[in-house]
């Protein structure tokens, strides 16, 4: 086996690897602040979709269709369940430099200003906008709206066209109102 796996290698074997091995990874991860920052919320995700199920978050899920974690907005979905509710942007946030975020910043003390750290910073958000709908980061919610998306491409609808998820808002809000 290879020491590192990436790609479709590394979910093939998180597949097919067996529930205790996956918490021996999971506990090694949760090391790293950020890691397990983000263990936690995807954890919380899952559990939120479990209680709207009818399930509760301390006992197992019923098996019914995959769970996963979209890549675009962060949310819980089952692939058979999967309705066009995820909000994400289609471009990557960029640094502002004009923002107030930055005003009594200082690169010496406080580290460089356009780093992956800040861009996960909550408190820091604000220095940082959205290109595809010119939003602040700490403000904008995503501006496209679409079918979530899994790690490994899967979405749970197979049979609508992926240029589908890529409208704007407003139309799509009018696609709605023709569907009812």
């Amino acid at each position: 086996m290879e020491a590192i796996q990436t790609g479709e290698k590394l979910i093939e074997a998180i597949a097919s690897a067996d529930e205790s091995t996956l918490r021996a990874v999971l506990r090694g991860l949760c090391a790293e602040r950020e890691v397990a920052q983000l263990i936690s919320k995807h954890l919380y995700e899952v559990n939120k979709l479990n209680a709207a199920k009818g399930g509760s978050s301390g006992s197992k899920r019923k098996a019914t269709s995959p769970v996963h974690i979209c890549i675009q907005c962060g949310q819980a979905f089952e692939e058979d369940d999967n309705k066009k509710e995820c909000r994400y942007h289609s471009e990557d946030m960029e640094f502002d430099e004009n923002s107030s975020t930055w005003y009594d910043w200082n690169e010496d003390c406080h580290g460089y200003m356009d780093s992956e750290e800040n861009r996960r910073n909550p408190d820091l958000l604000g220095g940082f906008v959205y290109p595809c709908c010119d939003k602040r980061a700490d403000e904008a919610e995503g501006c496209k709206l679409g079918y979530h998306r899994a790690v490994d491409g899967k979405r749970g609808r197979f049979d609508v066209d992926d240029s589908a998820d890529e409208k704007d808002e407003g139309e799509d809000d009018e696609e709605q109102k023709e569907d009812e």
